[in-house]
């Protein structure tokens, strides 16, 4: 009985203490499961991070920190890949915490995932709408270049350089318009680029077959076809002149064949030549986006944590 008498009295101790204290006990579990998941962001493993957020939320659903467990959610989702899941979770956190600080982060976020997901139009509409309602947001630099790269990725110089201007101008204080301003300058090069008009090319190749995709640069397509076209119309003007009628169709199919294939390869090298140079411009640009830490220097969630984001495609 002596023995047993200390530990019943710890025992009981022990029994008043949790029931004195649960709500420092229910927090300390709450902050233990809450930090596993972000250790698991961090460290990359987004699934499992997502199954500690949800079941952090399923625990403990009065938690203040909800729209923070949801926006990493969303988060870990768009880091996988899962673009419409992630959208999905952003939406939701807009809808249920409609005065969270998190909300300007999910939206451009939501964006940037319509982009990935290849809605372009969508996502610059989202990133317009983004700018509208927080023009002064730490995030509205990056939206705005955003569109730029939007129409830098479909070649439309004229309206890329449009919105890089529009960086320089409103955000000038940001890295955002020192790098803006350098990519003008190249994007402008597009007005100077070697060019070949496919119009031009199908005229050249029917006048003379093989001449326009030499004048498109590719030389030895043309003069082969210059050399078939030619033999198979001395071939047929031979076979009709000896009144061989059966050799003298079929050579000529054969040459007509060549023919048109020799008008419409120039068409397609044409394009192909001056698309070729596009991609090597655009090329440029993007290298020189990628070689800059400009969107490590985009403004950060205001949380202890950095948020890993799924790389911006340009």
């Amino acid at each position: 009985m002596k023995l047993t008498s200390p530990f019943l009295f710890f025992c009981c101790l022990y029994l008043l203490l949790c029931i004195a204290f649960p709500v420092h006990s229910q927090n300390f579990n709450a902050d233990n499961l809450l930090g596993f998941a972000q250790s698991l962001f961090r460290e990359g493993d987004y699934l499992n991070a997502v199954h500690e957020y949800q079941r952090y939320l399923f625990l403990y659903p009065g938690t203040t920190e909800a729209d923070f467990v949801q926006l990493h959610i969303a988060a870990a989702y768009q880091n996988m890949g899962r673009l419409d899941a992630a959208i999905e979770t952003y939406q939701s956190l807009i809808q249920n915490y409609p005065q969270s600080p998190f909300i300007q982060r999910a939206r451009s976020n939501i964006a940037q995932c319509q982009l990935l997901n290849g809605n372009q139009a969508t996502s610059i509409t989202s990133l317009r709408q983004f700018l509208s309602d927080y023009p002064e947001s730490g995030l509205a630099p990056r939206a705005q270049f955003i569109i730029a790269t939007i129409y830098m990725n479909e070649k439309d110089w004229t309206a890329a350089a449009r919105e890089w201007q529009q960086v320089r101008t409103r955000y000038s204080q940001t890295p955002f318009a020192e790098m803006s301003d350098q990519l003008i300058r190249i994007a402008r090069q597009a007005e100077s680029l070697p060019r070949r008009s496919p119009s031009a090319a199908g005229l050249l190749s029917t006048f003379l077959p093989g001449l326009g995709q030499i004048y498109s640069g590719h030389y030895s397509a043309g003069v082969y076809s210059l050399l078939v076209v030619g033999a198979t119309a001395a071939g047929t003007a031979h076979y009709i002149d000896q009144e061989r009628y059966e050799v003298a169709i079929p050579v000529g199919i054969i040459g007509l064949f060549f023919y048109i294939s020799s008008i419409y390869d120039s068409l397609q090298y044409a394009k192909a030549f001056n698309h070729q140079h596009e991609d090597q411009l655009r090329d440029r640009l993007r290298n020189r986006i990628s070689e800059s830490d400009l969107f490590s220097a985009s403004d950060t969630p205001p949380t202890d944590m950095a948020l890993v984001f799924f790389a911006t495609r340009f």
